[in-house]
């Protein structure tokens, strides 16, 4: 028997061994199934020599069995190897007036598969797809029999139908007890195989839940190359069936050709050292960038923990630009940090209200004899102060070419023009700003 089932292995073996090459020849791009592990539950039908008289009940003798099977897949999908143990029980019994046909047994079943799978794709997206299944079992058994009640006393079997606790004689008639089975399977059961090799032949249909999950409804009958699973050598081979539910989880991985794109994008990626990033401190104030919330601080500024110049005033204006430190609290403080008063702001206020007057007295009539009317009031303004000290702010300070002291429309022109010939660094936001000074002055 060991000489056959090594034959019959073999034999199997070498087609898989083959499969698994050809497989590979397949779909280069998308994942690969790399194996799909099923787990699941069902019930055992024995079917042999027993069982076959009056009375028996195959419900009775329905026992679980349990399977973990380990599969690989090729051809696309479309047929699979696959390896499995199956644990459980096989029992059968009989209940006849004929005396010579009670017997009864239950054998523990380990059993080791290997099986070849056939699935029906289909290409409709229907989520059922039927498949076949066959292959190679082998089964290690224990059969035992239920022949005593208590432990001790042997079952005897009267044509009556009755089970009494002596045998049927005319002087037992009267002191004979009437018993019942008590289905403890005591008595190991002499001539019963201890092994069995088989080959199974099953069909099912699996449900896809999802990519990774499947559930699995089928049946798979197990036909023996032995008489004796049961004790009883004679008559035809012994057989049984098992029908089960199951749940597979498919296991997938990257392709050869998604491996090598990831690989080369890999190399061909900026090698970014994200350890020294992190501690990257772009304007070296001492706190590095992913901390600091005022970066660009110039160099050699003071800053505080957060990476900040320091205000020691409160006032707003960091201390390196702070022309007044020490400002009292509350106080209303200009871009350099000094003390606005009223007076600066009721001056600011009025040249403000100018500015717009002159700005709504051009917008309604926009000639070049408003601009002669606005450049002669800008000169009347700037000598009746007494003094031509330019106070143009620094950065409009270039479009005082006559260096007068103060900005004229002839030189805003000028400034446009520099502008769209490229020879001056005026930009569009500096020009307006330019035009809103030429109105305040």
């Amino acid at each position: 028997m060991k000489k056959s089932a090594i034959h019959i292995l073999s034999v199997l073996i070498i087609p898989i061994v083959i499969l698994g090459f050809v497989g590979k020849s397949f779909s280069q791009d998308e994942p690969i199934n790399l194996l799909s592990v099923t787990g699941g539950g069902g019930v055992l039908t024995f079917n042999g020599n027993i069982g076959k008289g009056k009375d028996v009940s195959a419900y009775t003798y329905i026992r679980g069995g349990y399977v973990l099977n380990v599969e690989k897949k090729f051809l696309k999908d479309w047929m699979g190897a696959s390896l499995n143990i199956m644990t459980g029980q096989l029992a059968m019994g009989e209940r006849s007036t004929d005396t010579s046909k009670n017997k009864n047994f239950q054998s523990s079943l380990m059993q080791f598969g290997l099986n070849l799978n056939f699935y029906l794709q289909n290409k409709k997206g229907i989520p059922l797809i039927p498949y076949l299944t066959t292959g190679f079992s082998y089964a290690m058994l224990n059969a035992k029999t239920d022949i005593k009640f208590n432990g001790d006393s042997l079952y005897y079997y009267w044509t009556d139908g009755s089970i009494r606790n002596l045998p049927q004689l005319p002087q037992n008639e009267v002191k004979a007890r009437y018993v019942n089975r008590d289905y403890i399977y005591e008595t190991p059961l002499a001539g019963a195989a201890k092994s069995a090799i088989g080959i199974p032949v099953g069909i099912g249909v699996k449900m896809i839940i999802c990519k990774q999950v499947e559930a699995n409804i089928g049946a798979t009958y197990h036909l023996t190359f032995t008489k004796a699973i049961d004790g009883v050598s004679g008559g035809i081979n012994d057989k049984y069936l098992y029908s089960y539910c199951s749940l597979t989880y498919n296991i997938y991985v990257k392709s050869k050709a998604t491996r090598e794109k990831e690989k080369k994008d890999k190399k061909s990626a900026p090698n970014i050292d994200f350890a020294k990033l992190d501690k990257l401190d772009a304007d070296g104030d001492g706190v590095k960038d992913a901390d600091d919330e005022c970066p660009g601080t110039p160099k050699g500024v003071k800053v505080d923990a957060k990476g900040c110049p320091l205000d020691s005033d409160g006032d707003g204006v960091p201390d390196y630009l702070d022309k007044e430190p020490n400002t009292p609290k509350g106080a209303i403080v200009d871009a350099q940090g000094k003390t606005v008063t009223d007076a600066m702001i009721l001056a600011k206020a009025k040249q403000d209200e100018l500015a717009v007057s002159r700005s709504n007295n051009f917008m309604a009539n926009p000639s070049t004899s408003e601009l002669s009317k606005l450049d002669k009031e800008i000169k009347n303004k700037s000598q009746q102060k007494g003094s031509i000290t330019s106070k143009i702010p620094k950065e409009f300070q270039s479009a005082d070419t006559n260096h007068d002291g103060i900005i004229s429309s002839t030189e805003i022109t000028a400034v446009l023009d520099g502008f769209f010939d490229g020879t001056n660094d005026y930009t569009v936001e500096r020009i307006h700003a330019l035009i809103d000074y030429f109105f305040e002055q």
